[in-house]
C-alpha cells in the first residue's frame, strides 16, 4: 500500500516524517500487507522561503547553503523498503487507475507512479523564483546569486508587491544598503492588505519610511521591458514609465494544481478540502490535501504545521478500517495483538490573524490573535535570525 506525498517543502516533508514514524508502524504490525511512503518533488532540496528576504540581500547576510537542505539526506535513516524519494514533477492524475504521472528531470518521457493513498502538498508557485521553487532548487539558488551580484551595483530599486514578501524585502535591503533609492509599489490602498488590522499596515509603512523607503499605493505594472544597458523600464497603470537599475517581483503566486482533475478544485483553483479531516471533497477515498494548495489554508506556515497530525490521523483511520476488514476476511483477528491506536486528531483552523514581518534585523510589525505586536517582540521572535536556526530540525522532522 503506497502512500504518495506530492510536494516536499513546509507541508510535504513533515507529513512524510509523521507517516513514517507514527502511521506506518501500527499498520505494518497488522499483518495484512506492507505500507510504504513515496515522497515526490521536482527538487532534491528543501527551500526555506521564510528567510528569503534576508538571504537575497547578500551571501554575507545568509550563506547560500543555509536556505537549502538535502531531502534524501533528511530521510536517510528510514528503512529503504518503506521510504522512497522520487525527484520529478507531477503532471497528471489517473484517478481511476490511481496513478500519478511524473515527469523526471532531463527526461521527455512520463512514468506512472501507483498510489493507494495520495496526499497533495504541492503548494504555490510565485512569479519569481526568489520566493518559491520553480523546479529544482538550483534555479532559486542561481536567482539568489544573480541578485547578490546586481544588488550592490543598483542605485534605483523597485520592489513590486505590498504583501509580506515585498515589505520584508524592502526593509532588509534598505537596512543593509542605506544609500539606495528604494520604491515599494503596492497595487492596493495599503501595505499588507491581506490583514484586517489596518494599524499594522500603517506601522509597516512608517517603519519603512524611517529607512527611506518610498511607498506608492494603487499602482499596477502594465509592462516591463529590459533595456540595452541592463536596466528595466516599467509602465504603470497611471500611464507613466520609469527606469530602474533593479526590479524585484514580490507579488503572489498561483496554486500548483494544474495537473489535478478539475472536479477536485474550488473556484480559486485550490484543492477543495474538508476543513476538519483534510480529505479532498470530490475525490475518491484516500485523497488528502495540506498546506497552501488546500482550500482551508490562508497561506501561512501555521496552516501547514498544525494540519500535519490531523491529516495523518485521517490517513491512519481510513487505512486502519480497511486493515481490520482484511484481517477479519482472512481470519487473522482472533488471538492477534491489537496494534497501537492513534489518538484522534481533527483540524481546527484558527481564524485569528497570526503573522510577524521583520523590517530589517532590529524589529518589524505583526499581529497575533488580533492584537498588534510591538516591534521588539518581532525582533525577539523572528527578525534577529529569520528562524534559520530552526531549518535543520524542520527538515529532519
Amino acid at each position: 500500500h503506497n502512500i504518495v506525498v506530492l510536494g516536499a517543502n513546509f507541508a510535504g516533508i513533515p507529513t512524510a516524517h509523521y507517516l513514517l514514524r507514527h502511521v506506518l508502524p501500527p499498520l505494518n504490525s497488522m499483518g495484512v500487507g506492507t505500507y510504504t511512503v513515496t515522497l515526490v518533488s521536482p527538487s532534491t532540496h528543501f527551500f526555506f522561503k521564510v528567510g528569503a528576504p534576508r538571504a537575497l540581500t547578500s551571501a554575507q547576510a545568509v550563506p547560500l547553503d543555509q536556505s537549502f537542505r538535502s531531502i534524501p539526506e533528511a530521510f536517510k535513516d528510514y528503512d529503504p523498503d518503506l521510504f522512497t524519494f522520487v525527484q520529478g514533477e507531477a503532471v497528471g492524475i489517473d484517478e481511476f487507475d490511481m496513478r500519478v504521472m511524473v515527469k523526471k528531470p532531463r527526461k521527455e518521457s512520463v512514468s506512472g507512479l501507483k498510489y493507494a493513498s495520495l496526499i497533495i502538498a504541492t503548494g504555490t508557485t510565485s512569479q519569481s523564483p526568489l520566493w518559491t521553487l520553480h523546479g529544482d532548487y538550483t534555479i532559486t539558488r542561481d536567482a539568489f546569486q544573480d541578485l547578490h551580484t546586481r544588488l550592490p551595483k543598483a542605485q534605483r530599486i523597485a520592489i513590486v508587491g505590498g504583501g509580506a514578501s515585498g515589505v520584508e524585502t524592502a526593509g532588509e535591503i534598505a537596512y543593509r544598503y542605506k544609500d539606495k533609492d528604494i520604491i515599494l509599489l503596492s497595487s492596493t490602498t495599503r501595505l499588507l492588505s491581506n490583514l484586517k488590522h489596518t494599524g499594522v499596515s500603517a506601522e509597516a509603512e512608517k517603519q519603512l519610511e524611517a529607512l527611506n523607503v518610498i511607498t506608492i499605493h494603487g499602482m499596477k505594472i502594465l509592462s516591463s521591458k529590459e533595456t540595452a544597458n541592463s536596466k528595466t523600464v516599467l509602465e504603470f497603470s497611471d500611464g507613466n514609465t520609469e527606469e530602474f537599475d533593479l526590479v524585484i517581483d514580490a507579488t503572489g503566486g498561483r496554486p500548483n494544481t494544474c495537473f489535478l482533475p478539475k472536479a477536485w478544485l474550488d473556484s480559486r483553483l485550490r484543492v477543495a478540502t474538508n476543513t476538519t479531516t483534510l480529505r479532498v471533497l470530490d475525490a475518491p477515498v484516500g485523497v488528502y490535501a495540506i498546506g497552501d494548495v488546500a482550500s482551508y489554508s490562508c497561506g501561512n506556515i501555521f496552516d501547514a504545521k498544525e494540519a500535519v497530525a490531523p491529516l495523518c490521523y485521517s490517513v491512519w483511520f481510513d487505512l486502519h478500517v480497511l486493515a481490520v476488514a482484511a484481517q477479519e476476511k482472512h481470519g487473522k483477528r482472533a488471538g492477534t495483538t491489537m496494534p497501537p491506536v492513534l489518538k484522534e486528531r481533527t483540524f481546527k483552523h484558527v481564524e485569528s490573524e497570526r503573522q510577524v514581518m521583520p523590517i530589517g534585523p532590529e524589529g518589524g510589525v505583526g499581529v497575533f490573535y488580533g492584537w498588534r505586536v510591538p516591534s521588539w517582540v518581532v525582533w525577539l521572535e523572528k527578525s534577529r535570525t529569520m528562524f534559520f536556526e530552526k531549518v535543520p530540525g524542520l527538515v529532519a522532522g
